[in-house]
């Protein structure tokens, strides 16, 4: 760390340490580890917008906002004597020393994929992380689709994956005929069920395309914000209630919304 970014860290260290002191914010003195997983949740996820606006200053006020809550919750945990803030970067420090042997040792790793070879073995040799399932790693907080991603990548580490991305799509297929057979049956539950297993699928497939599920579908929700915002615009405009009496006039204004947007 230059001698500037560790003059800014202190400050903000400091400036965390008066506002949870005696004489410091009302706010700030009341929150626990456990109160503050909200809040650090929200500015993490506004750290990702910001990133994907692809807007750097943006990100850099999202990116301070959330190491913000990084430095109070740690302080939480340094006042209750658990342990300090030097503690936790020591800790990442050495784990990142310790897991990066190409970088800061003898050991070869050329290549992307032999790094998270490396990685994962350091885990569970050198660490004794290996656990009776390799799903036992991944987050129970995660939202479902992330999870589900997540723990699909996993499995894939054994050797349980499909060969090809053909055979990923089919079982896309397959899901949505077991959809439409609960449909007929008239099951809300196992109607829930399959539509659980689709979207499961539907993950499968992204995963097996090489594209992550989660930003695709942030992109495809920036789209849909714009063009539905595009609607409504002209709706009101052309003085043109939003029901689903005038569906014909909404889908006109969507299809044109989609040639600018």
């Amino acid at each position: 760390m230059n001698s500037s970014s560790a003059e800014s860290f202190n400050r903000l260290y400091e400036i965390t340490e008066r506002l949870r002191s005696e004489n410091g914010c009302p706010w700030d003195k009341k929150q626990t580890p456990s109160t503050l997983r909200e809040t650090f949740i929200e500015e993490t996820f506004e750290v990702i917008d910001a990133i994907t606006e692809g807007d750097p200053m943006h990100a850099k006020e999202e990116l301070g906002d959330a190491f913000f809550n990084l430095i109070l919750i740690s302080y939480c945990y340094e006042q209750a004597g658990d342990f300090t803030i030097a503690q936790v970067l020591d800790e990442i420090s050495e784990k990142l020393v310790r897991r990066h042997p190409h970088v800061f040792g003898e050991a070869q790793a050329e290549t992307a994929a032999k790094v998270i070879k490396q990685w994962d073995k350091i885990k569970e040799e050198v660490e004794g992380r290996r656990g009776e399932s390799v799903l036992d790693t991944v987050p129970k907080g995660f939202p479902p689709m992330l999870k589900a991603y997540k723990m699909l990548k996993k499995a894939t580490k054994t050797g349980f994956d499909w060969n090809s991305a053909e055979q990923a799509e089919s079982k896309v297929h397959e899901e949505l005929k077991e959809i439409s057979e609960a449909l007929r049956e008239e099951d809300s539950s196992h109607l829930e069920e399959e539509a659980g297993d689709m979207l499961l699928a539907a993950v499968n497939y992204c995963r097996k395309l090489g594209v992550d599920p989660n930003v695709a579908l942030e992109k495809a929700t920036v789209k849909f914000d714009g063009r539905f915002r595009h609607v409504e615009k002209e709706m009101r405009e052309r003085k043109i209630p939003m029901n689903s009496d005038n569906i014909e006039e909404m889908l006109n204004l969507w299809e044109k919304a989609k040639s600018a947007i």
